[in-house]
């Protein structure tokens, strides 16, 4: 079903609104030497202009869902986009640093807003069978912003200057506000969900993150002093209090109750390293390309274009793996690569090339996309359905926590070899092993992820059971999945498989190996691929058809040599399939990623059924009718 006119235009207002605030995150890391020298501030301080913004981001997250719960659509977004536009234009004026990161902070409120909100928004205004478009488009877009942010910073910096940067964004912001006034319609708060604002918890949030950030981007700066010290032990002990306050509440702000879960715990600290690792090479490779070897803003958004186009688009390739292959052998996979990858950076040098920089980036975004998406999902499987909402909250804001805290240690320990080494070489050298410092330190926080991988991530069939273990789970996909599964063996011809499909009405099946788990899948599609006279080029079932209307030879012959193949050789391997513990927003996501119309559904290992999206359509829908019925009936006796 195609969208309405009004839902398209809401969508994309919606969706320019997060690409802009997206695209400002990655606008500043190439602007960072131009701001240090004209500053004159050091790395460590000047790094807070990221930290910070991410810091602010996490504080948000959680007091959202209270506002999107208080305020109208319309009058949220507005508002969120007059704090984004307002720190905009202050650091577009920033005459000096305070002035530039209290802009900064100001973005980064009204982007920690803008994000979340839109997510809910659109998974709350949009049916189910159109939330597909509207979320494949959101993450597009997602993917799009830092692609591009990089190369367009540079580009302006070398030709204009940084503030422009700022003012550019402005003006998007503020065409976006207009948009949304006469787009997004004023729909009513929720009355039904009018829960408190737990301040106290804000402000230890605020105050201990916020202290111990500070701490480690001062120590950077200073060096260790006693001052310094006990302003990151304070910051230390009010996050004890907070994470305590959490823990008494009926309904904290944050519900740390979840990291009790031995796998969403390991998870989100695996996610947290590599988070923490990420967002400091951000900002260690402008520094390096452009304050040490010389380069251009424009060369070093180009060197690091290649990686982010590449993370982004490997986005969906990574959870079709993951569907496939599982999280332990892809997280081996990526948690390995970015290990060796971080660490062939810690040996950079004033003569290191553009093209192996490039290549070397890449493979390093590379191998994080194979640690991000099937590590996160791994860890909100653990938890049960009525925690899901909570694990996401507390998952999304502890890696925005430890992408602050990580940049901050790793450009503190570069400030900190570099200062040490400045009296024993020249200023480039030193600053050099500085970088270099900072990336055996990234290379250990990855290292540490890799051996937590090794360890605890695993592929046991029993994990789903573990995270199910009053079946709630299993007794809803039982009573949906169809039993009457026809299977073939593997021994099984191309004949036997299409008189199976022609005799059940089906079009596909599984093929299963002697312990009864599925080892192919061969549909109608595979049989009239092999038949057609193109046979290298896919061809729709139809064409099936249309070739045994034919009375060629060729094809009598060709149709005679396919029959007596094995099944195994032309069906599609490696199989995705779904536990019978699986909860169903996952069966969902395995089906809607990886476009299929039904997925065989195991048990321990053992194929038990198959769930068809008509299966979970039907069941959604009765599921609704049955919780809305008194009012539905209301309302057609009021009509």
């Amino acid at each position: 079903m195609k969208l309405a006119r009004h839902q398209i235009i809401m969508l994309v207002v919606m969706i320019f609104g997060t690409f802009v605030t997206v695209l400002n995150q990655t606008l500043v890391t190439p602007a960072l030497p131009s701001i240090m020298t004209e500053m004159n501030v050091d790395a460590a301080t000047a790094q807070w202009l990221t930290t910070g913004f991410t810091l602010v981001n996490a504080i948000m997250i959680p007091i959202t869902a209270y506002l999107i719960d208080r305020y109208s659509t319309r009058n949220l977004f507005t508002v969120s986009m007059l704090i984004f536009t307002a720190g905009s234009a202050l650091s577009g004026w920033g005459p000096n640093f305070p002035v530039l990161l209290a802009g900064r902070l100001l973005q980064a409120a009204g982007a920690g807003i803008l994000m979340p909100m839109v997510m809910t928004v659109l998974m709350l205004t949009f049916p189910p069978e159109r939330r597909g478009s509207a979320m494949g488009l959101f993450g597009i877009v997602i993917a799009f912003a830092p692609a591009i942010g990089p190369s367009a910073a540079g580009f302006v910096i070398d030709v204009y200057n940084w503030h422009v940067l700022f003012w550019i964004v402005v003006a998007l912001s503020a065409a976006g506000i207009i948009c949304a006034w006469f787009a997004l319609k004023s729909t009513p708060k929720n009355e039904s969900k009018n829960l408190p604002l737990d301040k106290p918890s804000v402000a230890l949030s605020t105050i201990g993150f916020g202290g111990i950030l500070y701490g480690f981007s001062t120590i950077g700066s200073n060096g260790l002093n006693i001052a310094d010290a006990a302003i990151t032990l304070v910051g230390a002990i009010v996050v004890a209090l907070f994470f305590r306050r959490q823990l008494k509440m009926d309904r904290p702000m944050l519900e740390v109750r979840v990291l009790a879960n031995r796998k969403f715990l390991v998870g989100t600290i695996i996610g947290m390293l590599v988070q923490g690792a990420l967002l400091a090479a951000g900002i260690l490779m402008p520094i390096y390309l452009q304050s040490y070897l010389g380069y251009s803003a424009t060369v070093s958004g180009l060197v690091i274009l290649p990686g982010a186009i590449v993370m982004g688009a490997m986005g969906p390739i990574a959870g079709r793996l993951f569907d496939k292959h599982g999280p332990r052998v892809l997280s081996l996979i990526g948690t390995s690569a970015l290990t060796l990858s971080t660490l062939a950076f810690a040996f950079l040098g004033d003569s290191t090339g553009l093209i192996y920089l490039t290549i070397l980036y890449t493979v390093r975004m590379f191998s994080l996309s194979l640690v991000n998406m099937p590590i996160t999902t791994w860890a909100m499987n653990a938890l049960d359905n009525s925690l899901m909402n909570h694990g996401t909250s507390v998952n999304n804001t502890l890696r925005q926590v430890a992408g602050s805290f990580g940049t901050a240690l790793l450009v503190s320990i570069s400030s900190i070899a570099t200062n040490m080494s400045a009296g024993a070489t020249d200023p480039v050298h030193a600053g050099i092993f500085g970088v270099n410092m900072a990336f055996a330190g990234a290379t250990v926080m990855c290292l540490i992820g890799f051996v937590l991988t090794v360890i605890f991530v695993k592929d046991k069939p029993s994990d789903a059971a573990e995270a199910d273990p009053d079946n709630v789970k299993r007794s809803v996909l039982e009573s949906i999945m169809k039993r009457d599964v026809f299977t073939l063996p593997e021994s099984a011809t191309v004949f036997d498989a299409v008189k199976l499909l022609v005799d059940h009405h089906i079009s596909a099946a599984p093929i299963v190996d002697g312990d009864g788990k599925p080892i192919a899948f061969v549909s109608d599609g595979d049989v009239a691929r092999f038949l057609s006279k193109r046979h290298s080029t896919y061809t729709d079932p139809v064409a099936l058809i249309m070739l045994t209307e034919s009375s060629s030879d060729d094809f009598a012959v060709k149709a005679a040599k396919v029959m007596k193949m094995r099944a195994y050789d032309i069906a599609t391997h490696g199989v995705i399939s779904i536990d019978v513990h699986t909860d169903i927003r996952e069966a969902c996501r395995v089906l809607g990623e990886n476009h299929l119309k039904k997925v065989p559904v195991t048990d321990e290992g053992q194929l038990v059924g198959v769930i068809n999206r008509s299966d979970i359509a039907h069941y959604s829908m009765s599921k609704y009718l049955e919780q809305n019925e008194s009012e539905l009936t209301q309302a057609a006796a009021t009509a």
